[in-house]
């Protein structure tokens, strides 16, 4: 796994890094085939220590190789396919499992930088790790409403665990809403930091940045902005005519604090060719940042939705949610 997605590895040592991944999910596969008494390792209708343990490494490879290599893990291999489902169908589980987005995210802090392959070196499909790279990163509408979300392996790169599919989509825009009014001071400073300056000393992780400093200007903004959100949360965005209420009052509300779109001085945008992200560069201080330095409003909505992490704030499904009302806002 390491040798696939944090090696620069290229050509014949990069197939040969993919057949031994595969080759060795293939023996985990066959000797949970050979327990009968359970999907789990040692059998038994629980989980134990060893799939404990070994679950979290799991998500991590199948998260990694599917964002850096476009290698699709589940749905190739029954067994572990089964004691994955198995582990989704408990609530405890569900409850503390990350997503891709979150994973990938802190993943290089931990491990060194992944390295993105050309399309078509490692999968079938040429497109594959492109497509899996921007949708987990919430390109091509991933995290815009009307959400697409399923618990089926064989239709989603990312399906929700089967105990919390079956809940109402609406159970998971109320969680989002009660994480946002619980702190509601906090996250709009916290949001404000995307309007700000960058906290030195700068950290490995592309998302930290712990002595940032909030633009107080946009205070009342993005205060305005996740009520709105939260509103809408709570309420949905389905209403016509109400959301067409809401939408206009928002537009009053909101009035002349867009800003122009017009990026910091000092700051070039880039296209990632890798993974299609655009990203920035300041050509004086060498910074590097995914999130457009224009000190405006969306910027503040972006920085936020950027940064809800799954478990830590919430859920999977909540999360989805919170990030789509982001959009929706900025939209």
């Amino acid at each position: 796994w390491f040798s696939l997605t944090f090696y620069p590895v290229e050509g014949g040592r990069l197939r040969s890094a993919r057949t031994a991944l595969l080759q060795t999910l293939q023996k985990v596969d066959d000797e949970l085939g050979k327990i009968k008494s359970g999907p789990w390792f040692l059998g038994g209708d629980a989980p134990s220590a060893v799939d404990l343990q070994y679950v979290t490494t799991v998500e991590r490879i199948i998260a990694s190789v599917l964002y850096y290599k476009g290698l699709v893990i589940r749905g190739k291999f029954v067994n572990v396919d089964e004691w994955l489902a198995a582990f989704e169908r408990r609530s405890s589980y569900a409850a503390s499992k990350s997503d891709y987005y979150t994973l990938i995210m802190a993943m290089p802090s931990q491990n060194g930088p992944g390295y993105m392959t050309a399309a078509g070196d490692v999968d079938d499909d040429k497109n594959a790790n492109h497509d899996a790279s921007s949708i987990i990163y919430g390109f091509n509408d991933a995290w815009k409403l009307p959400l697409q979300l399923t618990d089926d392996p064989s239709s989603s790169f990312e399906p929700i665990p089967s105990s919390q599919f079956r809940l109402e989509p609406s159970e998971f825009r109320h969680e989002a809403a009660f994480r946002v009014i619980s702190n509601h001071d906090g996250i709009v400073e916290f949001a404000c930091r995307g309007a700000g300056e960058a906290g030195r000393p700068s950290y490995h992780a592309e998302l930290a940045d712990p002595y940032a400093e909030s633009n107080e200007d946009f205070i009342a903004p993005v205060d305005v902005c996740l009520r709105h959100v939260t509103n809408a949360l709570l309420n949905g965005v389905d209403d016509g005519a109400g959301v067409a209420t809401v939408v206009a009052a928002a537009v009053i509300d909101l009035e002349g604090k867009g800003g122009t779109g017009e990026l910091r001085e000092d700051w070039e945008s880039y296209i990632d060719e890798g993974t299609g992200r655009t990203y920035f560069w300041n050509y004086e201080t060498g910074d590097v940042s995914y999130t457009a330095p224009t000190r405006q409003l969306d910027t503040c909505l972006v920085y936020l939705r950027d940064r809800v992490g799954v478990p830590r704030d919430m859920n999977l499904p909540a999360a989805m949610q919170l990030r789509a009302h982001l959009n929706w806002c900025i939209d």
